[in-house]
């Protein structure tokens, strides 16, 4: 049997941030949501050849300080929490440090920031162990910029993969930006992508200070809006926890402790999809995969229209709990 030894530090760094950046809709996840946590009113995420030769995320959010920057891209350093304890009262979308590290050992990363309290910005570039190889100063607004070019650069099997299926990863990643921009009712969110033949397209947009219907207006025209129906949660009764064997009083209670609305498709024919790709879910404003709570709906609602002799159609939801709020969109 051969020796066991300690697995380098790099190899090691190399792998845990495999682990962390798993494909392209994770890359840019994490910034986009980077930029929501510093309060930014507009994201833009910028995309070339399907992300395959550089992302862009750009934010007019609080910045970075000049005094966070060395510690901006290393492993499990954070702004948003101290110990773990603090997991309990966290309110931002990230909280392990890990994101711009993991992106560091994968790709090259260039960060431009502006703190609101600085007249100057900064661009920085960091190496693949997250340290500053080069500081300099430049004009900009305040907000932040990451810069990501060649993706998965140091795993070649990864990017290999990457490369092959870009097309796939690319329709993934407008899926979930999708479901931000849909929660996002704040921030104006946009993704575009420009090809080597062609000029920029925005594939993406929602505007800031805006509703939720406007936001599914914006992404999936008017039409897709009227076609939806809004439902409100309602106290158990009596019957109801009669027929799942549960005390009133106590599911009274319980339901006193979550809230959830959202919107699904009407029953008049032709006004859904046969395809789940419009299905979203979000908790606390946070979107979410439940594959299990989306066959339930399904099944509910495909039970419904059968009794209907309708076609099978179904659209949107969402949900809040422990007064913060727990979304669930789903168009189908």
């Amino acid at each position: 049997m051969p020796e066991i030894k300690a697995i380098s530090k790099n190899s090691v760094h190399q792998i845990c941030s495999g682990q962390v950046i798993l494909d392209l809709t994770t890359a840019v996840k994490e910034l986009v949501e980077n930029s929501l946590d510093a309060l930014a009113k507009s994201v833009e995420v910028k995309l070339k050849e399907y992300g395959l030769d550089q992302v862009e995320v750009i934010d007019n959010g609080l910045g970075v300080e000049e005094d966070n920057f060395e510690a901006l891209t290393l492993k499990h350093h954070t702004s948003k929490l101290r110990d773990f304890g603090d997991l309990v009262s966290v309110q931002t979308f990230g909280f392990r440090g890990e994101a711009l590290s993991s992106l560091c050992a994968l790709c090259n990363v260039t960060v431009h920031t502006r703190h609101k309290s600085s007249s100057i910005g900064y661009k920085l570039e960091f190496d693949h162990d997250g340290l500053i190889k080069e500081k300099t100063k430049i004009a900009r607004q305040i907000g932040t910029t990451v810069l990501l070019t060649n993706l998965f650069k140091t795993l070649p099997v990864r990017q290999k993969e990457f490369k092959r299926n870009i097309k796939k990863e690319y329709t993934k990643l407008l899926n979930i930006m999708s479901a931000y921009c849909l929660i996002s009712t704040q921030a104006r969110i946009s993704c575009s992508n420009q090809t080597s033949k062609g000029q920029r397209v925005t594939v993406l947009s929602t505007q800031a200070n805006c509703g939720l219907e406007q936001n599914i207006i914006s992404l999936f025209t008017s039409k897709q809006q009227k076609d939806l129906i809004p439902f409100k949660q309602l106290p158990p009764n009596e019957q109801v926890c009669e027929e799942y064997n549960l005390k009133h009083s106590e599911a009274v209670e319980l339901a006193a402790s979550y809230k959830i609305s959202g919107y699904l498709s009407n029953t008049c024919n032709r006004t859904g999809r046969s395809s789940p790709d419009r299905q979203f879910f979000f908790i606390n404003s946070r979107p979410v995969d439940l594959p299990k709570v989306g066959k339930i709906v399904n099944q509910i609602y495909h039970q419904h229209l059968n009794r209907l002799n309708t076609e099978r159609q179904f659209s949107c939801v969402t949900k809040s709990c422990n007064k913060s709020s727990f979304s669930l969109f789903y168009i189908k």
